[in-house]
């Protein structure tokens, strides 16, 4: 609501760009993160006592009917019995048992008590009723492990409203937040007296104490770690930590939404329990029998576990949806490429449509990108806590496969201390010893300036290559989890040009059957005659050298691309793993790889590489263009920047990157970017990065 002024201080910005306080503040998230996942991975007691999505967006995107068969996240089992209410069969997935138990106790008194008894335990608290009912009537049927879940915390229930860690959440907000800030009437308007009028008139009226409440939330949530209360993981809360007031902008949705008749997320939560009127649809009698028929006919499954383990358990089952709520917001490209994996194959033959939420404005990660998702309209949204709503058809165009370490006669070697050392002092002396190096190599392979270099530089490192760069190249399995795998439009298979590739460690990150399966061409490209010579072994050694073809070449000379290179506007794939930071000419490079590639987004440049700074995405939109927010961070960078140049590696900066921003769109598919450290040197600890530029 406008009526509602936003508060003097910008606090977001003052809570990251504030070097001391973004690192206290990561620590505090990252205790809050351990204690969350520890309640959740122990069972100890449930995090949501509601569902935290509006069922009414649900239906406005896919409509559950009679003929679907949806696989969803349990959560407290409210959207779920939406589905059932519907007709639709149900598998409710939750690695929680607590959240299982408490879908089960409900499915189980809706089998068995009265339509008045349900209601006035789930709606209006009469916890003694439901230990009434729980021994005779709901115990005998729960599985083994809800009972154990029961049995032990049933006798210490109190309320149903305020149990589980988002109901304590709530307690602490609307019962004694609302006091100390004196909001006391936000419950006198809405519960007592029943009038949206009133309410909005005390909004007005109130203005100034609705900014500091706003702020002391925004605070307990982004910075002082209430968020694991909500079950919001650090991941996620900083998908929208480049915002200011965020929740002044959450109490602005919800003023716009009607809290005394409908809007049941935060009436409940205010009143302490529900009415008759404004309450989840299960709890409605004219739903009651539809749901009870239903559960009776045995629609719903429930599931201990991840999705993952779900779809692996039971292959005979074919989805026609998959809700996944927001969970996906805390996972990295690698566990949402594994979890599409697994729905595609447990999709029906008519396709999969995938629904999900996000805390971020767009689509938050690579994998999800490539399904081409459509934003659903979500004004109205009862929670007001998304911004933003995607459903997409999944029909095998795209297809998700499962990476793998390396292909099967090929094992990477393992890395010995005695590796790590002696590749780490040929890497340091370098710079020393460059030029007598260079002459053994202009002598024996009359190579030009650069390529003189580089075969310098790895010639001697050849066979220890792979196993020191793989503690060192941190973000190249992230490229390979991001790359869509696409049926090309115009038919046929996939071709893709690996730029720098050196000795086809990266397309070990793709199955020999994958490769097989959608690749008619690969190209490895190096300058580098020793390591394309660990190449041509490794890919004849795996029996692909009828697709995949290692040459050398310079490919900042455009005539050497045009020869030996596939044609311009053929390739789906160019991709440059620690590459482009080593390539002296990178707009050349950059624009060779824009003339390979086909046009109108069916070409994607992947870049993984050495970055300067951790980016926008990182730093929460504060900052430069590299995501440099203070002098101390700037000092850190440049000392990296000139330790890297020193065997010609040039970390990456943004502005490298516009000369192709009219032909690769790099805001379409979201970056990666993370911190790691450098073998032997634990103070040293570059970001890498990880970007996807489909061509516009």
């Amino acid at each position: 609501r406008k009526d509602l002024d936003r508060p003097p201080w910008p606090h977001g910005e003052l809570f990251i760009t504030m070097g001391p306080i973004k690192v206290l503040t990561r620590a505090v998230h990252k205790v809050a993160d351990m204690t969350m996942f520890l309640v959740v991975g122990n069972d100890y007691t449930y995090i949501y006592n509601v569902s935290w999505e509006d069922p009414k967006l649900d239906h406005q995107a896919f409509k559950p009917g009679p003929n679907d068969n949806i696989i969803t996240i349990a959560s407290a089992g409210c959207n779920v019995f939406d589905y059932l209410i519907e007709g639709s069969r149900v598998t409710a997935v939750d690695l929680n048992a607590a959240q299982i138990a408490l879908t089960e106790l409900k499915a189980i008194a809706v089998q068995k008590l009265t339509f008045e008894h349900f209601f006035d335990i789930f709606a209006k608290n009469k916890v003694n009723l439901l230990k009434a009912k729980y021994e005779s009537d709901i115990r005998p049927l729960l599985t083994r492990r809800s009972q154990q879940f029961w049995d032990s915390h049933i006798k210490t229930l109190k309320n149903v409203m305020y149990s589980g860690t988002s109901g304590m959440l709530a307690y602490i907000v609307c019962r004694v937040l609302f006091r100390l800030i004196g909001l006391g009437w936000i419950r006198h308007t809405v519960v007592e007296r029943q009038s949206t009028d009133e309410f909005n008139a005390a909004v007005k009226k109130n203005g100034w104490r609705l900014n500091f409440f706003c702020h002391v939330i925004d605070y307990l949530i982004s910075s002082a770690g209430f968020a694991m209360l909500a079950g919001v993981p650090s991941r996620q809360l900083e998908l929208g930590l480049h915002r200011n007031n965020n929740f002044q902008t959450v109490f602005e949705r919800i003023c716009s939404t009607d809290l005394v008749h409908d809007n049941y997320f935060y009436y409940g939560y205010i009143a302490g329990e529900y009415s008759a009127l404004c309450c989840p649809r299960y709890l409605k009698r004219e739903n009651y029998n539809a749901l009870r028929k239903s559960l009776n006919e045995k629609k719903l499954t429930l599931f201990e576990g991840t999705l993952v383990d779900a779809l692996k358990a039971d292959e005979k089952q074919k989805y026609t949806v998959a809700s996944l709520l927001d969970h996906m917001d805390w996972m990295p490209p690698s566990m949402i490429n594994e979890e599409m994996y697994w729905l595609q194959k447990r999709m029906d033959p008519k396709g999969l449509t995938v629904f999900w939420r996000s805390y971020s404005e767009k689509v938050h990660s690579a994998p999800l990108q490539w399904l081409k998702p459509k934003q659903v309209p979500d004004e109205g949204d009862r929670v007001a806590m998304y911004w933003s709503t995607w459903c997409a058809k999944m029909d095998g165009t795209v297809r998700y496969d499962l990476r793998t370490t390396s292909w099967s006669k090929t094992p990477p070697k393992p890395a010995t201390i005695f590796d790590l050392v002696s590749t780490g002092i040929k890497i340091v002396t370098f710079p020393v010893l460059q030029s007598f190096a260079k002459k053994s190599v202009v002598a024996k392979h009359q190579l030009p300036e650069h390529a003189s270099k580089m075969e310098a530089f790895y010639e001697s490192q050849k066979d220890e290559y792979d196993s020191f760069r793989e503690q060192m190249l941190f973000a190249r399995p992230v490229l390979a989890e991001c790359l869509p795998i696409r049926r090309p439009a115009s038919g046929g298979k996939m071709v893709w040009v690996d730029v720098g590739g050196g000795t086809a460690r990266n397309l070990e990150f793709f199955s020999v059957e994958t490769i097989k399966e959608n690749f008619d061409k690969i190209v490895v490209v190096d300058v580098s005659l020793s390591l394309l010579e660990v190449a041509k072994k490794r890919v004849a050694a795996a029996g692909l050298s009828g697709i995949i073809e290692c040459i050398y070449c310079d490919f900042c000379d455009p005539a050497q691309v045009q020869q030996k290179l596939p044609k311009s506007g053929t390739c789906d794939l160019v991709t440059m793993s620690y590459s482009l930071s080593m390539i002296p000419d990178k707009a050349g490079a950059l624009q060779s790889a824009v003339k390979l590639l086909k046009p109108k987004g069916e070409g994607v440049l992947g870049v993984a590489d050495f970055f300067y700074g951790g980016g926008r995405r990182a730093s929460y939109g504060k900052g430069d263009r590299d995501g440099i927010t203070n002098i101390l961070t700037r000092a850190y960078c440049e000392f990296t920047r000139l330790w890297f140049k020193q065997d010609h590696v040039i970390l990456l900066e943004e502005s490298m990157f516009d000369g192709v921003r009219d032909k690769l769109d790099f805001d379409m598919v979201p970056q990666e970017r993370f911190r790691r450290r450098v073998p032997l040197l634990p103070l040293l600890r570059p970001w890498h990065g990880c970007l996807m530029a489909p061509t516009k």
